[in-house]
């Protein structure tokens, strides 16, 4: 996904290019530029002289200074990180005047632009097996790492844009009410479960998850269920009726707050599309909108599964 033009490492300013070098203690020979994602700053994997490949992301206050905000925010959240914890390893974080660069460790294998089955189980045992640690103290709630997730009530104010909305908006509000408490925990949360927020090693079928900015403490079933999301909203190799079944079945093993944090994503994504101008990023809310209409089936079909299991059972 690219939602804005990434600049090329080579447009870095030499004193950032040649601090980095310094802080890794090796010259820089060579570079790849790396696209997608939603900050403008470049993102390169580097050839060291040492024999080292890294990875680097770098932006400029001046250019977006929530960007810049963000790579500070990582930086010291990959510090707290156990080592078994499946994600990079911070190298370096370089300021020179307005810019900001992350160094990493180079995450092997690939980023795929839609999910398979294989990639599905490497990325779900990447996620429990971040869920089996305890967050690290300086980590927020994750309440502090959620937003929108009134977007259904909000919808129902602005009024049901469709049918669907009409029928489902009111069910799907009821259900979210209360996020705040239900997702309460003390696991270590990625909080940003997306495909393009991993990689995965096709021959060992293993998974890092990149991108640690939002990382919390909350309910440790929260990323499976924005894997589970992701996996509809961004497709799968054989079709959206198979990526449809797959996040269900991951949600049929996880609690059912599990399922309404799901309902949750597609009324944020919903909202955000409807109220959220593209100043910044101008195909934003054309990608919002569309995630929280592939997530409609799957959405329809939790909310008869929820309010099924809340209806008294018939009496004899």
């Amino acid at each position: 996904m690219t939602f804005t033009p990434r600049a090329p490492w080579a447009d870095t300013p030499k004193p950032v290019r040649m601090a980095v070098a310094e802080a890794l203690g090796s010259e820089i020979v060579g570079h790849a530029d790396l696209h997608g994602g939603m900050s403008p700053g470049p993102a390169a994997g580097l050839r060291l002289a040492d024999g080292r490949q890294v990875f680097v992301k770098a932006v400029s206050a001046e250019v977006r200074a929530r960007n810049h905000a963000m790579v500070r925010q990582e930086s010291a959240i990959l510090d707290v990180l156990p080592a078994s914890v499946p994600a990079p390893r911070r190298l370096a974080t370089v300021e020179n005047g307005p810019w900001i660069a992350l160094v990493t460790t180079w995450a092997t294998g690939t980023t795929e632009k839609v999910w398979t089955d294989a990639s599905i189980a490497a990325v779900v045992h990447a996620c429990r097996t971040a869920g089996e640690h305890s967050a690290p103290g300086t980590l927020p709630p994750v309440a502090e790492r959620i937003f929108d997730f009134d977007g259904w009530a909000r919808v129902l104010e602005l009024g049901a844009g469709d049918d669907w909305e009409a029928t489902f908006a009111g069910p799907a509000a009821d259900l979210v009410a209360g996020w705040d408490r239900w997702t309460v925990g003390g696991a270590l949360v990625h909080r940003d479960i997306r495909l393009d927020n991993t990689t995965v090693d096709a021959e060992t079928g293993s998974a890092v998850l990149l991108d640690w900015a939002y990382a919390a403490a909350g309910a440790p079933w929260i990323d499976i269920a924005q894997l589970a999301a992701d996996v509809v909203a961004t497709g799968h190799a054989l079709g959206q009726q198979s990526a449809t079944d797959r996040a269900y079945r991951l949600l049929q093993a996880l609690p059912p707050e599990a399922s309404r944090f799901v309902v949750g994503l597609a009324g944020m994504w919903c909202i955000r599309a409807a109220t959220i101008p593209d100043t910044v990023m101008p195909t934003i809310s054309a990608w919002r909108r569309a995630r929280s209409a592939a997530l409609r089936p799957l959405v329809a079909r939790l909310i008869d599964d929820l309010r099924a299991s809340t209806r008294p059972a018939p009496s004899s």
